[in-house]
């Protein structure tokens, strides 16, 4: 029996391009983020904060260029983007 070569398939740069990590949001702060990734969390979105293990190491003492980026995968931005307007704008209307 030969070995086989697996050859590339066009699905798979289609699904890394799914997979891939989309910024949704820049926080100020790590809480900020982590309220973030824990509210996508429960509506069964998979977020990350970018850099979290550098962000706890240093704190607040260094400070992101463009602020601590919560990410999702590229397939799951849209409904994130969603949920993460729906709650800044209800924070709007109570205050």
């Amino acid at each position: 029996m030969k070995p086989v070569d697996p050859s590339p398939d066009s699905t798979s740069e289609d699904t890394d391009g799914v997979l891939a990590p989309t910024t949704v949001s820049h926080c100020l702060t790590l809480n900020e983020a982590q309220m973030l990734v824990s509210l996508l969390a429960s509506f069964g979105i998979e977020a990350r904060i970018e850099g979290e293990n550098y962000f706890r190491m240093l704190g607040s003492m260094v400070p992101g260029i463009d602020g601590i980026r919560v990410q999702v995968r590229q397939v799951d931005a849209e409904a994130a983007l969603e949920i993460l307007n729906q709650g800044s704008e209800q924070m709007t209307m109570e205050e």
